[in-house]
């Protein structure tokens, strides 16, 4: 599978931190999860290596048999496209990779079968554990012994213009491929699709190639995973992006535990509010939104009083418009958690508090 790519009319938002969604102050922070996952040490590399060898080449001395070569099957188990990857849990062989790598196998569901090759060429089975569309991540899991995990570091503590390493499989073949760059800017927000934002990526000018994708970006410093390489410019060169390994362990934390992510759910059907349609209930030119058409009876919305013919404009005080649609607000929050919507109703505005569900179905 190849890496995905983006046009130069891709939006691009500068954010400080691992979130780029505003929230309010009296929404409380989700509590983290008990990570599935081993925590970065303040340590830098365990690898004895003197200080006069390259720090490329440490890394890659480092990390380079944590990194997987990942081939997708057709049904008569030939060859049909292939991606990265990398181990993050040794002992129980799980393996992290991007979605688009795995969602266009037959049956792409948990237990979907996959090769994974080692960098010694060992290849083995693997099976998917989970997949995330929202977010493009997913976990396979093999049976193999002597593997190496990388260690997934704190995206949030690298400066920008950090040396950094992407290793990976370039165009399915050109196994073991090691480039090297610095963080070009971190907080990144992108369009991988007309309806799904990635957010949160760190921007790098390391190579990325077609079949990249899933592989890691890895600090030089301190020899962990920062990133997940994803997306590069289509028609610009240095331009490549990583989804950040703070998302990475969420995420991956989530399909390990569930083989899926489960996200908060308000209980409504909408359409997007067109200038049309604000413009014959009176709204200011601009006004961007959702019309609710429907609103699942028991649902939180229905709790917290939302109609039909609501207009939505905000999420925690962040505007819904054609760059930041509905469900790509929503990708961080759980069921349980609580969230702000401003509303326009007869053409006056007002706010409400919703307790997010669980999905019905």
């Amino acid at each position: 599978m190849s890496v995905r790519t983006v046009v130069a009319t891709f939006l691009l938002a500068f954010a400080a931190a691992s979130c780029v969604i505003p929230q309010a102050a009296e929404s409380p922070t989700p509590a983290p999860l008990a990570s599935a996952l081993p925590l970065p040490s303040p340590s830098t590399s365990a690898l004895g290596i003197g200080a006069n060898v390259d720090p490329v080449v440490a890394v890659v001395q480092d990390l380079l048999p944590s990194v997987v070569t990942v081939i997708n099957k057709l049904s008569n188990g030939q060859p049909q496209s292939s991606g990265s990857g990398f181990i993050v849990d040794a002992s129980r062989g799980y393996i992290v990779t991007n979605n688009h790598v795995v969602e266009n196998v037959r049956d792409a569901g948990p237990g979907a079968a996959f090769d994974v090759v080692f960098s010694d060429n060992r290849k083995v089975d693997a099976k998917l554990v989970g997949r995330d569309q929202l977010t493009d991540l997913a976990v396979l899991q093999v049976s193999a012994q002597n593997l190496k995990a990388a260690m997934l570091g704190d995206s949030d503590t690298v400066p920008v213009g950090s040396t950094v390493v992407a290793i990976g499989s370039p165009l399915g073949e050109f196994q073991n491929t090691v480039t090297a760059g610095i963080v070009s800017a971190k907080g990144r927000r992108v369009a991988e699709t007309q309806s799904i934002f990635l957010e949160d990526l760190v921007q790098t000018d390391a190579a990325i190639n077609e079949g990249n994708s899933g592989g890691p970006l890895i600090w030089a410093a301190t020899h962990q995973v920062i990133g997940v390489n994803t997306l590069v410019a289509s028609n610009a060169s240095g331009l490549g992006f990583a989804i950040s390994s703070n998302t990475v362990r969420q995420i991956a934390d989530e399909l390990i535990k569930n083989g899926k992510v489960v996200r908060g759910f308000i209980g409504v059907q909408y359409t997007q509010l067109s200038a049309r349609q604000a413009a014959q209930v009176g709204l200011p030119a601009g006004t961007t939104g959702i019309i609710v058409t429907q609103v699942v009876p028991g649902s939180p919305a229905t709790q917290a009083g939302i109609r039909v013919n609501d207009i939505i404009t905000k999420v925690n005080d962040q505007l819904i418009d054609p760059q930041h649609p509905l469900q790509s607000l929503m990708v961080k929050f759980r069921p349980g958690d609580k969230v702000k919507l401003a509303l326009i109703r007869d053409g006056r505005e007002q706010a409400v508090d919703v307790t997010l569900g669980q999905p019905q179905g």
